[in-house]
């Protein structure tokens, strides 16, 4: 009878090294949606604008007024998804395709302002400074769109923890020039007109992207898993160096910056590899 009782301990013990012996699955090809957050910079400034004094018939004076410009990309929404294919246990390849926003904020501040000249239809209509005023309130332009490929090398990927760094080459979409900047005044009979200030003569819709990301998976059940990753996206964009001239025309040159992301995304498995025993 006392044999009998090692009988169940025996059983446990077998189960429990086969457990052990037995890795976790292997995703193959996932299918990632994801949202977070991306950083924003300074884009340019120019300190002192001159901007003609405008007649009764709307045309350019002898007189200049003085404005203060400046642009910025402001931090926004980023949305996208990925599809990752493993060609080994620790080396994929990526496509995605995402919503970077990249939002261009326009700043004016008038720093002197001459009257307007007398006559039908100009008399304090302070028509510079309506401009000056339409240009800060002017809603940011975003719509930046990033489509790029690259390589995913990841470590533990039967476990439960499976870090990863990523590298992308790809290229990013700006509908919005980040030079252009022109307002509008509402002029003495009412009309509404547009205005220059910084005329764009080459827009630069497509740019290069260069990028890297790290971050990490974990299981969420059957087919799903969490991921959390940083990621730096590397684009240019043109940047007014000074102030236009009468034309509109300043002088410009193109940066690099870094736009840092955050996102959270959920990743659908569609194909994995089983657990091996060992």
């Amino acid at each position: 009878m006392r044999s009998f009782a090692f009988v169940p301990l025996a059983l446990t013990c077998a189960l429990s090294a086969a457990a052990a012996a037995q890795t976790g699955q292997e995703s193959n090809l996932v299918l990632t949606v994801f949202a977070g957050t991306v950083t924003g910079h300074s884009l340019w400034a120019v300190g002192k604008q001159p901007l003609c004094v405008l007649d009764s018939l709307n045309q350019c004076t002898s007189q200049y007024d003085t404005l203060g410009l400046s642009r910025s990309v402001g931090s926004s929404l980023v949305l996208g998804a990925t599809a990752t294919y493993f060609i080994s246990p620790h080396v994929g390849l990526h496509l995605e395709m995402s919503y970077l926003g990249l939002p261009v904020e326009s700043s004016c501040t008038a720093l002197f302002l001459h009257p307007d000249p007398t006559g039908p239809g100009a008399t304090e209509q302070r028509r510079n400074g309506q401009i000056c005023d339409d240009i800060q309130s002017q809603s940011a332009q975003s719509g930046s769109i990033a489509i790029f490929g690259g390589v995913t090398v990841r470590a533990a990927s039967r476990r439960t923890f499976s870090p990863y760094v990523r590298g992308n080459l790809g290229i990013v979409n700006q509908p919005h020039s980040s030079i252009d900047v022109n307002g509008a005044f509402v002029a003495g009979n009412g009309a509404l007109f547009q205005r220059q200030v910084v005329a764009d003569q080459n827009p630069r819709n497509t740019t290069l992207l260069l990028g890297a990301a790290a971050g990490f998976t974990s299981p969420l059940g059957t087919g799903y898993q969490f991921r959390f990753e940083v990621r730096d996206v590397v684009t240019s964009m043109e940047r007014l160096l000074g102030p236009a001239n009468g034309l509109g025309i300043g002088p410009t040159a193109t940066r690099t910056y870094h736009h840092v992301a955050l996102t959270l995304g959920i990743d659908v498995v569609l194909e994995r590899k089983r657990g091996r025993r060992y």
